[in-house]
């Protein structure tokens, strides 16, 4: 381990993920962790706060009951049932539109009410959200996340989904959710929305590797994968 990976915690250089096995005894004396202490000490006692709880406890008992059986689209539906909640929103990309479709008809078919926002609502021009005329693409609509939350905001949805947002896009909606806000899909128009193939694929990584010169592994180890 480098000095630089010594400045503070790097749990990917762990080779034994003993906090699994040592848990709750404590962390090894070589476990950066240690640095943390009164953090994770003090993260511990605020799952006992009655929201954070509400979420802590429904995630355990989606695990518990769903396991390894159960995919995300399910998980997503049942968590909305275990938070109690009755009204939650989705905040698809236009060109997701179709699993959202077919996502929104789930979340109904569950017996919730849903309210469903698109990311071109309204066909803002780019220029009009501050976009310069050089980074204009695509349709010439800008995508609105901002509309997208707050419309949600003002429909009292008690929990949103994210399904295909862009990257950046998400992160705003996810600023101006009142709701709590969880995934259904990310965006990734070269995976099929299945954003870790980029990194189980042996070809991607090792494209990704050069695009980034990632020297802390050769072409061999890249191919063997992780």
């Amino acid at each position: 381990m480098s000095e630089k990976g010594n400045e503070t915690i790097s749990c990917h250089r762990c080779k034994t993920l003993a906090c699994m096995e040592s848990y709750p005894q404590g962390v090894p004396k070589y476990c950066r962790a240690g640095k943390f202490k009164e953090v994770i000490d003090e993260s511990i006692q605020e799952y006992s706060d009655p929201k954070i709880a509400e979420v802590h406890l429904a995630t355990a008992r989606v695990n518990k009951k769903g396991g390894f059986e159960w995919t995300r689209v399910q998980q997503c539906i049942e968590f909305a049932r275990e938070v109690g909640a009755t009204k939650v929103g989705l905040a698809v990309c236009i060109a997701c539109i179709r699993e959202g479709r077919a996502m929104a008809g789930l979340l109904e078919a569950a017996g919730l009410e849903v309210v469903t926002v698109g990311c071109m609502i309204g066909a803002a021009k780019p220029q009009d959200t501050g976009i310069p005329d050089d980074l204009v693409t695509g349709l010439g609509i800008a995508c609105n996340p901002l509309a997208q939350a707050k419309i949600m905001n003002q429909e009292g949805t008690q929990l949103n989904y994210i399904y295909g947002l862009c990257v950046g896009h998400d992160t705003l909606f996810i600023q101006h959710s009142e709701a709590p806000v969880t995934y259904v899909a990310t965006k990734d128009a070269v995976t099929g929305d299945n954003a870790s193939a980029a990194l189980k694929s042996a070809v991607l990584r090792l494209k990704l590797a050069m695009t980034y010169q990632d020297a802390s592994f050769s072409p061999t180890e890249f191919l063997k994968g992780p």
